[in-house]
């Protein structure tokens, strides 16, 4: 791909980032997204090497970049910011993506070629089957924006390793990641929603009947009766029981996608019933947050992002409201006033920010950029999950 030069323009937003980190508590939605991505330009992204430091203030002692995981958060950053503001952050994404390929391993030791979970070259043995399915999903959402075919190409060749991941043992699912020990939702429900993603600007039959296959198997081994998702089966059959909000968020973007595609009302109708049963486990009353039982932010922006998609074809207020809520929360209670955003409201004294925590606050803002902060919106904002 051609990569334009966005250093210049980020090197212009430092000498303006205290203004731009004391947008008021009244700041729309698109001016919040504006103005966290803008911190993470600033303060966590390499301009050399297209990459991205995973805490702030440095610590030379420290690996020099974050891990995928955050990358991938922060690939969505961007994906969504190049659509909204083509102009200011299309150069950024191409820049990334330019960065990204030093953690492909073009030459695996054994199947297909995957993202590493570091920069750390060709023949690397430490992948993770989820870390490259949210690569999907972003790649996916690159090539929407953009229509550049390199975005799509891309995510086939990930998902084709995400898939790799799947075998018979325990009837089937993909794995968490090489070591093959356990069978994870958060690697299943949104390989699901890839493979869905890819037969929605595709037209791959095949990834069709993956997302159907990995979807059963993941209802019939890690949902609980009230809808929600346990965490994880080892191969011994053993399930551990932690409920995590990305993982049943990615399953209900899944339905939605059903919903969409394919007139599916019974997967809306699951959609709705993982939905409602979420914000019961994880609304607290008292602020109105996603964290009754989740103290960090990390995870939440998958949640919402499934109310959102999940709010554009049920017109439910309550849906859009609970993310409203959240952001809310997390503007009021877990952003820093001198900028960025802490992983939750209570931080010890010397604590560092980290890139996933505030690219997970970038995105959060980003998808709620069609919506308006009060009221019902006229017409739906989106209509892809």
């Amino acid at each position: 791909m051609t990569i334009p030069n966005a250093a210049a323009m980020f090197a212009a937003m430092a000498a303006l980032s205290a203004i731009l980190t004391a947008a008021p508590a009244h700041a729309d939605y698109r001016q919040k997204a504006e103005e966290q991505t803008d911190y993470i330009q600033t303060h966590f992204y390499d301009a050399k090497t297209y990459r991205y430091r995973s805490r702030v203030p440095v610590d030379p002692k420290e690996l020099p970049y974050d891990f995928m995981w955050a990358n991938g958060v922060q690939f969505t950053v961007l994906a969504a910011a190049a659509h909204e503001n083509p102009k200011k952050y299309k150069a950024a994404l191409y820049e990334f993506t330019h960065g990204l390929e030093s953690y492909w391993d073009p030459k695996p030791k054994s199947g297909p070629s995957g993202y590493n979970a570091y920069c750390s070259g060709p023949g690397g043995t430490d992948k993770y089957y989820d870390d490259n399915e949210w690569l999907v999903l972003g790649l996916v959402e690159a090539y929407e924006t953009t229509k550049n075919p390199n975005f799509l190409k891309k995510a086939r060749a990930t998902q084709k390793f995400v898939l790799s991941g799947w075998d018979s043992k325990l009837d089937g699912g993909v794995y968490w990641k090489l070591d093959r020990k356990s069978k994870n939702t958060c690697s299943n429900t949104p390989a699901s929603a890839a493979a869905l993603r890819l037969y929605q600007v595709g037209h791959d039959k095949a990834q069709l009947s993956w997302a159907l296959k990995i979807r059963k198997w993941t209802k019939d081994k890690l949902q609980d009766s009230d809808g929600l998702y346990w965490d994880n089966i080892d191969l011994k059959g053993k399930v551990e029981k932690t409920k995590w909000t990305y993982n049943t968020g990615l399953a209900i973007r899944t339905d939605v996608l059903l919903y969409q595609m394919q007139g599916d009302k019974k997967a809306l109708a699951e959609a709705r019933r993982m939905a409602d049963a979420g914000l019961a486990q994880w609304t607290d009353p008292k602020t109105g947050s996603l964290h009754k039982t989740e103290g960090s932010a990390l995870f939440t922006h998958l949640f919402c992002e499934s109310l959102l998609r999940l709010y554009d074809v049920t017109r439910d207020i309550k849906y859009l409201d609970a993310v409203r809520s959240e952001a809310a929360f997390a503007y009021e209670h877990v952003r820093d006033p001198d900028g960025g955003y802490w992983n939750e409201a209570k931080h010890k004294p010397n604590e560092r920010k980290k890139l996933i925590e505030n690219a997970a606050a970038a995105r959060l803002f980003w998808l709620l950029t069609p919506y308006p902060e009060t009221g019902t919106p006229a017409k739906t904002a989106k209509k892809t999950a």
